[in-house]
C-alpha cells in the first residue's frame, strides 16, 4: 500500500495511519533528509526480525535507531560528555553517529556488537512523527535490499518491494543523500563515511 503525504507539512490523520501500521508490527518505507528508509518499531522484537530477513540479502546492512528526542539516546547507547557536546550542535541532521551499546541497546537491536548506531534527522516526516509520538523509536536503513539499488521514487520502490513491505510513504521523489557516519565509540570523532553532513 502506498499512502500519499503532503511533503512539507504532513498530515496528522495521515501520520496517525503510519502509525498504526508501526504499531502492528508494520514494515515500512519513508522518507528522510538522506533518502527514503526502510524501518519498523524498534521495540516491536517481530518487526525487527521481519526487517533482518528482508536485508538478508546484504550481509553487512547498515541500520540505526533513529530518534527525535535527544534524551532518548541514552536509553539505548553510553553517552559521554563530550560525544554529548559533540552531538548537540550536529542534531537534528544527516548524520549517523556510532556510540558504545547498552545492554538494552544490544537487546533491541538482537546483537553481539558491541557498538550501535544512531540517527535523528532533520525531515518534515520526522518532526511529524515526534509531534503525535515524542518517544518513537524506530530502527532504520537506506531503502534497498541489494548494495546496487538506490531509489529516489517513492512509485518504483512500490513497484520493485512493495508487497515486501506494510506501507510505502510517498512525497514524491527525494534524493539520496547518504548521512556523515560518526565514530565517538573512543571518546574523540572519528569519520567512518563523509556524506551529506558536514563535517565540524
Amino acid at each position: 500500500m502506498r499512502l500519499s503525504l503532503h511533503p512539507i507539512t504532513p498530515e496528522s490523520r495521515l501520520m496517525r495511519k503510519v502509525l498504526e501500521v508501526f504499531a502492528n508490527g508494520g514494515v515500512i518505507v519513508y522518507p528522510t533528509d538522506s533518502g527514503y528508509s526502510l524501518g519498523c518499531d524498534a521495540l516491536n522484537k517481530a518487526a525487527v526480525n521481519k526487517l533482518y530477513h528482508l536485508k538478508r540479502e546484504i550481509k553487512k546492512y547498515y541500520m540505526a535507531l533513529m530518534m527525535l528526542d535527544f534524551g532518548l539516546v541514552t536509553e539505548f547507547a553510553k553517552v559521554d560528555t563530550t560525544a554529548f557536546r559533540y552531538m548537540r550542535k550536529l542534531v537534528p541532521g544527516p548524520y549517523t553517529f556510532i556510540l558504545p551499546a547498552t545492554t538494552h541497546g544490544k537487546k533491541v537491536l538482537d546483537v553481539k556488537r558491541a557498538e550501535i548506531g544512531v540517527r535523528m534527522p532533520d525531515c518534515p516526516f520526522g518532526h511529524a512523527l515526534s509531534l503525535i509520538k515524542p518517544d518513537f523509536v524506530l530502527l532504520t536503513t537506506a531503502a534497498k535490499i541489494r548494495e546496487d539499488e538506490n531509489f529516489t521514487d517513492p512509485v518504483e520502490i512500490d513497484s520493485v518491494f512493495g508487497n515486501d513491505v506494510d506501507l510505502v510513504v510517498d512525497i514524491g521523489p527525494v534524493a539520496v543523500n547518504p548521512t556523515t557516519i560518526i565514530s565517538l565509540v573512543n571518546g574523540q570523532p572519528e569519520v567512518i563515511r563523509e556524506g551529506a553532513g558536514e563535517i565540524p
